[in-house]
């Protein structure tokens, strides 16, 4: 049954699942100790001077211009409806919309657009790292003064941050799962809810065993091709067992105190490993969209990736019972964690032609009514406090574990690496799928980040400077 996502509880959510502190990247640092924010450019009108303006009985001239934005599909059919409303104040402004594909298209053409000097107005991107050093290089505006901030709900917020200002008003609450088939999983006999999900690795392999015994003999979906699908599992795995065991892990690394080879990365093989007679033979060379369908038609009804797969899902099969689980890859139930993280922030760049209509637009975004349709669409758990989206029942179980701080949270903290580490871990993840040795990967992999650091000493001193151990 669907659920009104009210203020208070969404609140109460977020602030259980993203009080853990991630550490600083590129710079970054936390917001309980970073300095003094600095004042937004005079261009850009206060949402609270505007409100307090809406009280005095002035009225604000409608305004008028273009905005050039770049984002996702989704956010692109969302952008499209909330400007129709816009325009009822404002019938003279339009959207230019450059959609970009993924996450890696967005950041090899904000390179081109930076060196060309053609950024775009606003964006909407995965926060991070890379976020972090976009700031970092002069090229967003601060959101801090802005008052807008107020709308979001309470969470960490260090990958929307540098240097004591926020740069990204995140739209989305991300949250690393195993997703479900649930209509082909009833139709085996087996009934997962509340009390009976997995709870550590023994019980997920117990699930995938159930699937088999009702005769779905290869119950894991995963695209071979992709090296994203690959390493969806790794990733929740990293964020949950290998952060459980050393919460300063990467730190550790940079220090010379871990390794990517050494034994806790190298148990994450041995794990997969005993997850393999569940895959199907030609997972090597399946795609994203095969291994959806293998999802769809229940022939492999489970899977690893973001909650934002519903959207993707729904949109094939309006129809289908999705169920979303916490990730369950620690050996002691007791270590489970809820795996989630502020994602999707909307910028505004210091070149935006008319910044005053940015930050207008931005409020109107985040208002009660662009929030709600821009997370409704996206298919995002959202981050504002007044936002009357309705939950897909896919989300009942996650929503249920946060909303009652069942879980605590393991953020996501791979955006916060040394740029350019995730592809070659991605890469080695898929060699090693394809049947190269997992030492002989893994040791590439710790090969690659010695020279990745050896070419960044400065990444390396800031992240350091601002970290603290956990």
């Amino acid at each position: 049954m669907k659920k009104k996502v009210l203020a208070t509880i969404l609140a109460v959510a977020m602030t259980l699942g993203l009080t853990a502190c991630g550490s600083g990247g590129n710079g970054g640092t936390a917001e309980s100790s970073a300095p003094a924010a600095a004042e937004v450019s005079s261009e850009a009108p206060a949402a609270d001077t505007q409100e307090a303006s809406a009280e005095t009985g002035s009225e604000q001239e409608p305004f008028e211009g273009t905005i050039t934005i770049a984002c996702g599909a989704m956010e692109s059919e969302a952008l499209q409806q909330i400007l129709k409303l816009y325009q009822e104040k404002n019938p003279n402004v339009n959207l230019d919309i450059i959609v970009t594909q993924t996450v890696t298209d967005f950041e090899t053409m904000m390179t081109g657009w930076i060196a060309a000097d053609t950024l775009p107005d606003m964006y909407i991107a995965q926060v991070g790292s890379v976020e972090q050093g976009y700031a970092a290089n002069g090229y967003l505006e601060p959101l801090t003064d802005s008052g807008l901030l107020d709308r979001l709900v309470e969470g960490d917020r260090e990958l929307i941050s540098y240097n004591g200002d926020v740069y990204a008003f995140p739209m989305n609450l991300s949250v690393s799962a195993i997703i479900v088939n649930n209509g082909v999983l009833k139709e085996a006999g087996i009934e997962l809810n509340h009390d009976n999900y997995p709870k550590c690795w023994q019980d997920l392999l117990d699930l995938f065993q159930k699937c088999v015994d009702a005769g779905i003999e290869k119950p894991v979906s995963l695209a071979g091709q992709d090296a994203s699908a690959v390493t969806a599992w790794t990733f929740q795995y990293i964020y949950q067992a290998i952060y459980g065991q050393n919460p300063n892990w990467y730190a550790d690394i940079l220090r010379g105190n871990a390794a990517w080879n050494d034994d806790l990365y190298m148990e994450m093989f041995n794990k997969y490993s005993e997850m393999l007679p569940y895959i199907g033979d030609d997972a090597l060379g399946t795609g994203a969209d095969g291994m959806r369908k293998k999802f769809i038609t229940g022939e492999s009804p489970i899977y690893f990736q973001v909650a934002g797969e519903v959207g993707t899902l729904k949109e094939l099969d309006p129809e289908l019972d999705i169920l979303l689980l916490p990730s369950a890859f620690t050996d002691d139930p007791a270590d489970q964690t809820i795996i989630s993280g502020f994602d999707s922030g909307i910028s505004i760049t210091k070149s935006a032609k008319n910044k005053e209509l940015c930050f207008d637009f931005l409020d109107f975004i985040t208002s009660a009514e662009g929030a709600t349709i821009l997370t409704s669409t996206a298919a995002y758990l959202p981050t504002t406090k007044d936002n009357q989206m309705e939950l897909d029942p896919a989300f009942d179980l996650i929503y249920s574990i946060l909303k009652n701080d069942e879980l605590p949270n393991s953020p996501i903290l791979s955006r916060q690496w040394i740029p350019g580490v995730k592809e070659i871990m991605k890469t080695g993840q898929q060699n090693w799928f394809a049947g190269e040795d997992a030492k002989s990967v893994a040791d590439k992999i710790q090969e690659e980040h010695t020279r990745l650091m050896e070419a960044d000493p400065a990444w390396v001193e800031n992240f350091l400077a601002n970290y603290k151990d956990k």
